[in-house]
């Protein structure tokens, strides 16, 4: 078996546990589409407010739903390798000639994927909900190319906290670091409207560019300074976690 027909089989085989049951997915599509709705919704009136350049709150927080698709989509990364571990599937890997940078980087990868593929959906979604979409095929890629490297990155979280604990429990709450990186953002209201510690706050969590990059080419469709920005920080939030998780997983091996 070559290299590339190694990475290729546990690149399928980690899609497939990905998606499957299809019935699982739901609850990926749903969530995001609920905070969509009820949030573009309820905070329609801060258009009014002086230096919120947007016309609807809907075209505003469109971004915010494909972000939080790619949360949801890529969160379950850990209790999926946390099963793998506690059927033997992964002792089974590490016999088997195969770097072991191949099964953490496949297995993103897939994550990665299905993230990209449920985001699609979703921006068809917001856009028969109103939301327009101005960046194109081009813009199209890229908000593709967002969700994959950002889900990538996001999963490496999971992962890294599954070879380290092997918990389903442990794996399971590391959902808290989700409100942290999602609301203390640019998801409520422009960088521009924002003060204090907050705004501080904000500058520092690099979701917030990844957010804005995705944001500006919803909005504009400009390919621009503010979408490679964010790209250059998805991309290096991604190397960091990609390169934890590979270090939890050698560690963890070598306990064994």
């Amino acid at each position: 078996m070559t290299e590339f027909s190694k990475i290729k089989y546990l690149f399928f085989r980690g899609f497939k546990q990905a998606t499957r049951p299809y019935a699982a997915l739901a609850p990926e599509l749903i969530i995001p589409l609920f905070f969509f709705l009820i949030n573009s919704s309820a905070f329609q009136r801060l258009v009014d407010l002086p230096g919120f350049e947007y016309t609807t709150y809907l075209q505003f927080y469109a971004p915010v739903g494909l972000l939080t698709a790619i949360f949801v989509s890529s969160g379950s990364t850990g209790l999926e390798v946390v099963t793998d571990i506690s059927t033997g599937y992964m002792d089974r890997l590490f016999l088997a000639p195969i770097k072991r940078w191949y099964i953490v980087f496949a297995k993103l990868a897939a994550v990665g994927l299905k993230s990209a593929t449920l985001t699609s959906i979703m921006l068809i979604m917001f856009m028969l909900f109103g939301a327009q979409f101005n960046g194109g095929i081009i813009g199209l890629l890229f908000i593709l190319l967002f969700a994959f490297i950002f889900a990538m990155a996001w999963a490496g979280i999971g992962l890294s906290l599954a070879f380290i604990t092997k918990n389903p429990r442990v794996v399971q709450s590391a959902f808290i670091f989700f409100f942290p990186f999602s609301f203390i953002t640019t998801a409520q209201l422009p960088l521009e409207l924002l003060e204090g510690w907050y705004k501080i706050a904000v500058q520092l969590n690099p979701v917030t560019y990844i957010l804005e990059g995705m944001r500006a080419i919803l909005a504009t469709g400009e390919i621009g300074q503010t979408v490679f920005v964010g790209l250059l920080v998805a991309s290096g939030f991604a190397v960091i976690t990609l390169s934890v998780a590979t270090y939890a997983f050698r560690k963890s091996i070598v306990k064994q």
